[in-house]
């Protein structure tokens, strides 16, 4: 997948050799991303791409062998619900970048809408936190290079940002288990968020990710996160010590067990970012103390 905010020369073959003009003929202005202040002032940022404000790479999905941008992995939106509890790394809605037609911003209501291309709904974001939902975007204005962060109130604050070229939502996935993740929060209590194929995702300090379809245990078997994972409570989690604990039930009596949190592959050593599944929009990553508890949801 690319991001396609740059905008990029198109030469229409076809159409110079019919008619005999040169190809430079019918090159296409490059598309301009429209950024509006709350005074309804239109800027066009022309050449616009995402910064690393707001987003981050997919890199369990990065293409080794890919151009330059696939190495890294599809860039995302990081977005923060309403329900994503208010732990400083909470829930995260990961949306492929290339897809955001819009991006609105309220900030008497504290919420930020994205319209994303081929979804009915906007997804929303909350703005009750500092730092969280800021878009960072990049290009050229009137000749010089402008950088501007949506999502920051104050008298320079942005309205919303039209991006002209969006694609498509990649079609969701089908099959693989759907699981009701019971998150930590006070207001609503405790929601419960369903997705698809949950998977353990590990962070190397390289900036390579893999995922994993069990869970590590310290003494003992792995858990795999499949159909015979009939329950998972979050216990704790210690970052300082690299151990989560946990009780679950999969084919068998109920049993605590112990996470480790690191993990080493081809003598790198990993860290466990979370819990990661599938949704219509993308992906929901779960850090683990954002959980309090995981069940399937009977089919």
């Amino acid at each position: 997948m690319h991001l396609a905010w740059c905008g990029v020369l198109v030469v229409l073959l076809g159409g110079a050799l019919a008619t005999g003009r040169a190809p430079e003929d019918d090159k296409k202005a490059p598309p301009e991303v429209a950024i509006t202040d709350l005074d309804g002032k239109v800027t066009k940022i022309t050449s616009a791409k995402l910064t690393a404000v707001g987003t981050r790479r997919l890199a369990w999905l990065a293409d080794p062998k890919g151009t330059a941008d696939e190495k890294f992995g599809p860039l995302a939106l990081k977005v923060r619900e309403p329900e994503s509890t208010t732990l400083v790394d909470g829930v995260l809605t990961l949306i492929p970048a290339m897809s955001l037609e819009s991006a609105k911003y309220d900030y008497e209501k504290l919420n930020a809408s994205l319209q994303l291309k081929g979804f009915k709904d906007p997804v929303l974001g909350t703005l009750q936190y500092k730092g969280l939902n800021t878009l960072g975007i990049s290009g050229t204005v009137d000749g010089k290079l402008t950088t501007i962060t949506a999502g920051i109130p104050g008298k320079a604050a942005v309205k919303s940002v039209a991006f002209p070229d969006a694609k498509p939502l990649p079609e969701p996935k089908g099959g693989g288990t759907t699981w009701a993740v019971q998150i930590v929060q006070k207001m609503p209590a405790n929601p419960i968020v369903k997705v698809r194929n949950l998977k353990l995702l590990y962070h190397y300090p390289d900036g390579s990710e893999r995922l994993s379809s069990e869970l590590p245990v310290r003494k003992g078997n792995a858990i795999a996160l499949d159909e015979k994972l009939t329950r998972l409570e979050m216990l704790a989690t210690d970052t300082n010590t690299h151990f989560a604990v946990a009780e679950v039930e999969a084919g068998g009596p109920e049993k605590v067990i112990v996470i480790p949190l690191t993990m080493e592959q081809d003598k790198k050593t990993g860290t466990v970012v979370g819990l990661l599944g599938e949704v219509d929009v993308g992906y929901k990553l779960f850090p683990l103390p954002t959980i309090k508890s995981i069940l399937p949801v009977s089919k």
